[in-house]
């Protein structure tokens, strides 16, 4: 179903017959009974050009001759012919047949442009009747009292090729017509059908629209400028971006009600029916090209995870939500108009939805929310349990206020969390309006959360303690998360302080984080601790600049840790974190009568420890507190035993450094004998 690339041109069909070609022959025939006498032996018309409502013919060229066995026979010759609503012209048109008297029946071969194009009759006797035949194709055209009646069988669409890249902006590659068109009387309009589909394809340009195997069955009526369609779909696949559809083993039924009278298109009732799993109601109207239309619809599902999987993952996708798992019931309310969203109602019943991935659960999902452009309106929706990332969240009643085409919270809510709580003190959306992008803002803080719980969950190493934070407001626009003010955490008697915060595509592919991380007093033996590192004693303090991260991946950042001088309490450092930090630097000890030391003692004095690391095209290039020969100096001793650790190589590559910190925490670690 993928669309043929811009230079492709459309595959001409071999042949094409249409009404008007039927009607051409019979107007001829009949111009040549009434003008020639019933006894001439022979006899010849031309037309320079004739016109009708449907295209036109030049160069026309009729001739009859009177046959020795008897009989007439006839010639017709077009030079050109021209149907501007397909957008078609042809060229060099030739019909000949042989009648055993004057008026009959009528029948012969047809060519276009030299090649073979099946067979038109036509009855002299009784001119409301032609028929054209071709390989099991067939069009016949015939009255029906005041009425025309043309019956189809097996029409190859491609044959309205033209007709669908004008109207409709997508190339008809494949399927055939089946049915009945019922023409207007004279001096009338309206006119009615009943076709059938079977096995339509048709390409964009631009990949947003395609189709394939696509079988309905059609009723069409027509009522001076008003229009009426009645279609079942029974079979195949069909794209209409970001919407992927295919057609259910009951099938999907449609109808529509149209009014052309005006200059814009309305689209007075529109319903959708499939089943249980969505039944869509609305009504629209369609403005000039370049202008948003008005719409307004309802839409009911009775099951939602079957309305996920049948029409919601070109949507749901993008936000890299294409696997998660919905239950229960919903409706929705949506109108617009040419500023954009009018009001939106979200109605939930039983709901639940999960991310197969862990991110997320929300179960018990009842109530709803309810937004307007003009209007003061309050909803709430509540859950009876929720996780993320695994970490259970108590049950919660959310209240929302829509007030100038903007949706909030009423009131902050706090929610128990991990023997503490998430406080959210703001959250809020606005739609997009008058060419400004959507827009949604959050708000929130941690108090008090067992950091031993959460390390249990995410399966970190046993910290102890508490977690607060706060996030004083969140945006997100444009597929750009931003933070404002920082996010703040203390933990381990200290502080980390995120600034400059932005998160692109965080549900999409490929998410790029980007922040500049600060840390303060830092109390370094609970941390060295439980990352098993040793024991470290002290505060530290550093930041991370630049830090960049693609796919939850470092691809770049400046990085420095160092303990804080001005702490008045001891500074030592345990055997097994100096062995620890020397492998890290990629080097050892600073001399052979440091490391029997190191066997002698179980811990150190330090004056300084530092070490830095700037990451680019994964080399991380390492320093410390100063340069020392051919090294960098990590770890500055103090007091007897002393004790310095030096790093030697500098430029170490960043998955290797991750090796030497995921071997410097595991149980028994890296041991210098």
């Amino acid at each position: 179903m993928r669309p043929p690339p811009p230079s492709r041109k459309p595959k001409a069909p071999r042949f094409r017959v249409s009404l008007f070609f039927i009607a051409l022959g019979c107007a001829l025939v009949f111009l040549l009974l009434a003008a020639a006498p019933a006894t001439a032996a022979g006899g010849q018309l031309q037309v320079e050009r004739l016109s009708a409502a449907a295209g036109s013919a030049e160069g026309l060229n009729l001739r009859f001759s009177e046959q020795k066995e008897g009989g007439f026979s006839l010639q017709l010759q077009v030079r050109q012919a021209s149907l501007p609503a397909l957008g078609r012209s042809f060229r060099d048109l030739e019909w000949s047949c042989t009648v055993s008297r004057l008026p009959g029946p009528c029948e012969g071969p047809l060519r276009i442009a030299g090649r073979a194009a099946g067979r038109l009759a036509v009855d002299l006797a009784s001119p409301t009747s032609a028929e054209w035949r071709q390989a099991g194709r067939r069009l016949h055209l015939h009255a029906q009292g005041e009425r025309w009646q043309l019956d189809l069988t097996r029409i190859p669409l491609r044959w309205l090729e033209a007709l669908g890249q004008a109207h409709f902006g997508v190339l008809v590659n494949a399927g055939e017509l089946s049915g009945r068109l019922h023409l207007p009387a004279a001096g009338r309009s309206d006119w009615r059908a009943e076709l059938r589909l079977a096995g339509l394809g048709f390409d964009s340009p631009d990949g947003t629209r395609a189709a394939a195997g696509v079988a309905a069955r059609l009723g069409l009526e027509s009522r001076g400028g008003r229009f009426d369609l009645r279609a079942h779909w029974e079979a195949g696949e069909a794209l209409f971006a970001p919407f992927y559809l295919q057609a259910p083993a009951g099938g999907i039924a449609i109808t529509a009600h149209f009014d052309t009278t005006g200059p814009d298109l309305l689209v007075r009732h529109m319903e959708w029916r499939d089943g249980e799993r969505l039944h869509l109601r609305g009504r629209a109207r369609l403005r000039p090209e370049g202008e948003a239309p008005e719409l307004r619809f309802e839409a009911e599902s009775g099951d939602l995870g079957d309305l996920a999987t049948a029409y919601l993952g070109g949507v749901l996708g993008p936000l890299g939500l294409s696997d998660v798992a919905l239950q229960g019931r919903g409706r929705i309310q949506v109108e617009s108009d040419s500023e954009g969203l009018v009001a939106f109602d979200l109605d939930l019943d039983a709901a639940a939805a999960r991310d197969p991935g862990g991110r997320f659960a929300l179960e018990g999902l009842h109530g709803g929310l309810h937004w307007s452009r003009h209007s003061t309106v309050e909803s709430a929706l509540r859950w009876r349990s929720a996780a993320l990332y695994g970490v259970g969240l108590d049950p919660a009643t959310l209240s929302f206020r829509s007030h100038a085409g903007r949706l909030e919270l009423v009131a902050p809510v706090a929610i128990g969390l991990l023997g503490g709580e998430l406080r959210l003190a703001q959250l809020g959306w606005q739609p997009a309006q008058s060419g400004a992008v959507a827009r949604s803002r959050l708000g929130l803080s941690l108090h008090r959360i067992d950091l031993a719980l959460l390390s249990r969950q995410f399966g970190w190493p046993p910290f102890e303690g508490q977690l607060s934070g706060s996030l004083p407001e969140a945006s997100y626009a444009d597929g750009r998360l931003l933070f404002a003010g920082g996010l703040r955490m203390d933990l381990f008697g200290g502080s980390v302080r995120i600034d400059d915060l932005a998160l692109e595509r965080p549900f999409g592919v490929a998410p790029s984080l980007a922040a500049d991380v600060r840390f303060d007093d830092i109390d370094l033996a609970p941390l060295t601790r439980a990352f098993g590192f040793g024991e470290i004693t002290g505060r530290l303090d550093g930041r991370i600049r630049d830090l960049r991260l693609l796919d939850w991946t470092p691809v770049a950042f400046d990085a420095r840790l160092h303990s804080d001088r001005q702490w008045p309490g001891r500074r030592r450092i345990s055997q097994r974190a100096v062995q620890d930090i020397s492998a890290m630097g990629g080097g050892g000890l600073a001399a052979g009568l440091q490391t029997r030391l190191l066997r002698a003692f179980d811990d150190f004095g330090y004056e300084r420890i530092a070490i830095g690391c700037v990451l680019r095209d994964h080399v991380c290039r390492m320093s410390g507190i100063a340069r020392r020969g051919e090294g960098f100096l990590i770890v500055q001793g103090r007091g007897l035993p002393r004790l310095d650790v030096v790093g030697f190589r500098r430029d170490v590559d960043w998955p290797t450094l991750l090796q030497r910190l995921q071997g410097a925490t595991r149980p028994g670690g890296i041991r210098i004998d």
